[in-house]
């Protein structure tokens, strides 16, 4: 009698498992194809990619030890060498964040290497006195300049001081970091910076040219170990850099520069995210190179006025 109540009872629990309404006594694995099989593993390399990256960004944030500014003037003059006739006076102001600065380089009484470099580069070519002054911020984002420089970018461009014939930014450093921390987008960047050259062009006058250079930052030598942020970071640096290359085929009198094409180890500051002073001599010789043509023509135009 109990083997037959043991067999009806299996019986019983198997008819069950079929309508689903048990679990099945004798379960068979599921047989998973190749595609679901191939789903899993890339999944898997996704997640994994996206925390070790992650952490790489964290440990980053944590063991970097920032550079101090350089101390030195931010505004000067530079005039043309020679005995030829100088034709007048003008000004480039540089505005941006810890590059425009000069972080990465020693001290010096004149100010940054990279805006006397090309002030310098342009005075020889326009025979003008170039006066340049430097309006930075240490870790500021497109936002955050905009809200906060305006005021002197008014007083530069004030009754009795030289026209301003170019503007420099550079930008874009410490607006990757609010895509982690905060999730903003490149369309966000874009909007931000179209702001910050429309307002400094009501200060300055629409004819003044201005100037966005790449930020070569994903060629550090700091983060060519870390792959794969490494990776990562050169993707982000480009969609950025794109933002850039997109106002500058929309906005009046804008002119993107694309980044040097070769860098030396020497190249670089101690921290290995800031050039070095030979880096800034290399990349502001690269950008006036590009925008030089420009500022010829416009002070031809003037000159014919």
């Amino acid at each position: 009698n109990s083997l037959i109540c043991r067999a009806m009872i299996r019986r019983c629990l198997t008819t069950l498992s079929r309508a689903g309404r048990a679990p099945r006594l004798n379960p068979q694995p599921k047989k998973r194809g190749l595609w679901g099989m191939t789903t899993r593993v890339i999944g898997g390399a996704a997640l994994a990619t996206t925390a070790l990256t992650g952490w790489q960004y964290y440990r980053l944030r944590t063991d970097y030890r920032p550079l101090t500014p350089p101390k030195g003037a931010m505004c000067g003059i530079e005039a043309p060498s020679g005995s030829s006739e100088c034709k007048g006076e003008c000004q480039i102001l540089f505005i941006g964040d810890s590059l425009v600065i000069g972080i990465g380089c020693p001290d010096r009484a004149e100010g940054p290497v990279f805006a006397r470099h090309i002030s310098r580069v342009a005075a020889q070519a326009l025979r003008r006195r170039v006066k340049w002054k430097v309006l930075g911020i240490d870790g500021g984002d497109v936002e955050t300049m905009r809200q906060s420089l305006l005021d002197d970018v008014r007083k530069a461009a004030a009754n009795g001081q030289p026209k301003v014939t170019a503007v420099v930014i550079m930008c874009g450093l410490n607006d990757y970091k609010r895509l982690v921390q905060e999730g903003r987008m490149p369309s966000a960047f874009k909007k931000d910076l179209r702001l910050l050259i429309r307002s400094v062009k009501d200060i300055v006058g629409h004819d003044a040219r201005v100037v966005l250079p790449a930020l070569p930052v994903d060629r550090a030598p700091l983060f060519q170990p870390l792959f794969p942020m490494n990776v990562a970071l050169y993707k982000v640096a480009k969609v950025w850099d794109h933002q850039k290359r997109l106002l500058s085929g929309e906005e009046q009198s804008v002119e993107f520069v694309a980044e040097p094409e070769h860098y030396d180890t020497n190249d670089w500051a101690i921290d290995g995210i800031h050039p070095s002073e030979k880096g800034y001599t290399k990349w502001a010789d690269h950008i006036i190179k590009k925008v030089l043509p420009h500022l010829t023509k416009g002070e031809s135009q003037t000159d014919n006025e």
